[in-house]
């Protein structure tokens, strides 16, 4: 089937305001240009006004990873899920991040998509939303009246939702310093490339905690309609010495806490299930690796 999505203008700033200028010009018709990955997919067809793509592309300060001397990582709302998957910064730093990156798409798909186009979409199935939420990342929105920061929990509110306005951009990511936190993510689909998460979750824990664990952290995707953080079970692990029935348990308390859909690739019943499944799972490798340390 042939689309016309009657683009009629495309411009390439290279500054943020120049850019918010032109969604502010037209807010009807513009459509921000990242990676273009899903972007076909989001515009509107045969468009009486027609649609001005704003490209990203030419603003440098979106791109990047950047350490600063405290430790604390700034990730450019540009910057490629190949490079997110890549950089050693973050494989040492964040490497639950930087796994969830590396299993996006095809690799011709991360070597385009973005990581801040996989959040501002605000798919409930979001790969990278989860670490974002157990990292505790930061959202740092660029607009006229000068920068603002988020946490990511709070950016996205819904389904293709998030808390900015017209003329606001994303710029990035804030992540500080995990000290002593150990994290594992895992996504679960049908085949093992190029395919939409039936769940996706996140799992971090403080190192230096072995017998409770007060800072857990369990984070999930595409099983609500936004990413989150599964709090009753995060409470039920930080309260008594962790325990293999309370772990068990703490997978069934993330199971109920969740709001699952049926679809083509996979039942609400089957996403329950598999919630406790991976949360266990991910619970007990690092706590096998944390006691295998001797912490």
């Amino acid at each position: 089937m042939v689309r016309n999505y009657s683009i009629r203008e495309y411009f390439q700033p290279e500054t943020l305001r120049e850019a918010s200028e032109l969604l502010r010009l037209y807010p009807e018709g513009a459509r921000l240009l990242g990676g273009g990955t899903d972007l076909l997919n989001r515009l509107p067809q045969r468009s009486e006004q027609g649609i001005k793509i704003v490209s990203l592309k030419r603003i440098s300060e979106l791109r990047g990873i950047r350490q600063d001397k405290a430790g604390d990582v700034f990730i450019g709302a540009m910057t490629s899920h190949a490079d997110v998957a890549g950089s050693p910064v973050l494989r040492q730093e964040f490497p639950a991040l930087a796994k969830a990156s590396s299993l996006v798409g095809s690799p011709s798909i991360r070597n385009l998509g973005t990581i801040g186009g996989n959040i501002v979409n605000a798919s409930p199935s979001a790969e990278t939303a989860p670490p974002l939420l157990v990292y505790g990342a930061r959202a740092v929105v660029w607009s006229p009246r000068g920068e603002k920061q988020t946490p990511v929990e709070e950016f996205i509110t819904g389904p293709s939702r998030t808390v900015l306005r017209r003329g606001e951009i994303l710029k990035g990511f804030v992540l500080e310093k995990a000290r002593n936190l150990k994290a594992r993510y895992e996504k679960l689909g049908t085949r093992k490339a190029q395919e939409i998460a039936i769940v996706n979750v996140c799992v971090s824990l403080n190192a230096e905690k072995s017998s409770k664990l007060s800072e857990i952290r369990i984070a999930l995707g595409a099983v609500a309609p936004k990413p989150y953080r599964a709090r009753g079970a995060e409470a039920h692990l930080g309260v008594e010495r962790i325990t293999g029935d309370r772990i068990t348990e703490a997978g069934r308390i993330a199971m109920s806490e969740a709001s699952p859909i049926s679809d083509l690739r996979a039942s609400a019943d089957y996403r329950r299930e598999m919630i406790a499944v991976l949360v266990e799972k991910l619970i007990t490798s690092l706590m096998t690796e944390q006691e295998a340390s001797g912490k």
